[in-house]
């Protein structure tokens, strides 16, 4: 089986109380162990969003379950998004 290496845009719902936390966030994303890079970038007016580049295997199933656990990490997650993908 090979692995894939798929570069993600994680944009977050803004709260109704302020910034959300994109720190905090981009940190537990960090820690999976299928993430080898995490940024935070600018998007528009003030907005971010975070970007993270994975290595994943290829087979069914498995990068729409690593996009499920992404958007499981918090509530304000609202999109996850595949900016690049490329074969190792």
């Amino acid at each position: 089986m090979g692995h894939v290496v798929v570069k993600y845009k994680v944009t977050l719902d803004q709260p109704e109380d302020g910034s959300p936390n994109y720190e905090g966030i981009a940190s537990v994303i960090s820690d999976f162990e299928e993430v080898q890079e995490v940024e935070i970038k600018p998007l528009a007016f003030g907005m971010m969003y975070i970007e993270v580049q994975a290595v994943l295997g290829e087979g069914e199933g498995i990068v729409d379950g690593f996009e499920d656990r992404v958007k499981q990490v918090d509530d304000l997650v609202g999109q996850i998004e595949a900016l690049e993908m490329g074969r190792l």
